[in-house]
């Protein structure tokens, strides 16, 4: 997990650049690489199993389903992964193309 202050604008133009057609595999990926960068620990207060790593992607991927959490989405993933690994996740998707 990062310390880093999230730059909100930047979270923004984020989403912003995200095509609403691309949202649905761009939210599986993200959510995907959040719980590869969870602790044990973590993926078992979310499941009640420290291995159920498949179990907290489903969880993961429904609460963030709405429009509504993707703001919330882009921010634990910068808060988690770093703003730049996850634009990098994000521009290795080509999600103009989706």
């Amino acid at each position: 997990m990062t310390n880093d202050t999230i730059d909100l604008d930047l979270v923004d133009k984020t989403v912003a650049l995200i095509p609403p057609n691309a949202w649905e595999h761009a939210r599986q990926v993200i959510v995907t690489a959040l719980v590869d960068n969870m602790p044990g620990s973590v993926v078992e207060r979310l499941t009640g199993s420290y291995d159920a790593f498949d179990q907290a992607e489903e969880c993961l991927f429904n609460y963030y389903q709405l429009p509504e959490k993707q703001d919330e989405l882009i921010i634990d993933a910068f808060k988690i992964m770093g703003a730049i690994n996850c634009l990098e996740l994000l521009n290795s998707l080509d999600l103009e193309q989706s």
